[in-house]
């Protein structure tokens, strides 16, 4: 059974996931948009049985912004953390994990709520390192 660990920017919270993932979510609602500063956020929908803190359990501070919405961050360097609200699942930001996740996106919610810039413009520009 595959394991993978993740952590905050900082490494005050770690944690790991066991077994396969059905892929990575990425929500574009108005809340995931405002929260990220971006145009969504990845999440995984990891069985809370498969996940487990290796190290700063008691080192977030989450913020209820809806009766079922929250955030947790990490009280040092304010990284997105997964968030525990629901019994059965956790919702983890994908970018902390930091082993290979070995799947793609396979789910976009609330399309209906991009911003007007989510697309690729026509000519865009990929680089493999910061471009300047």
């Amino acid at each position: 059974m595959a394991t993978r660990r993740g952590s905050c920017l900082c490494g005050s919270r770690t944690y790991e996931i066991e077994g396969e993932l059905d892929g990575v979510w990425v929500c574009h609602c108005s809340l995931c948009r405002k929260v990220s500063g971006s145009n969504g956020i990845a999440i995984l929908i990891v069985p809370r049985a498969r996940f487990r803190w290796l190290a700063g359990a008691d080192h977030g501070i989450s913020y209820e912004l809806r009766p079922t919405y929250s955030v947790t961050r990490c009280a040092t360097c304010g990284s997105p953390l997964p968030v525990e609200e629901d019994e059965n699942n956790i919702y983890l930001p994908a970018g902390t994990l930091d082993d290979p996740l070995g799947v793609g996106i396979t789910q976009h919610i609330f399309c209906g709520s991009k911003p007007d810039w989510d697309f690729e413009a026509e000519n865009v520009q990929h680089h493999g390192e910061h471009a300047g």
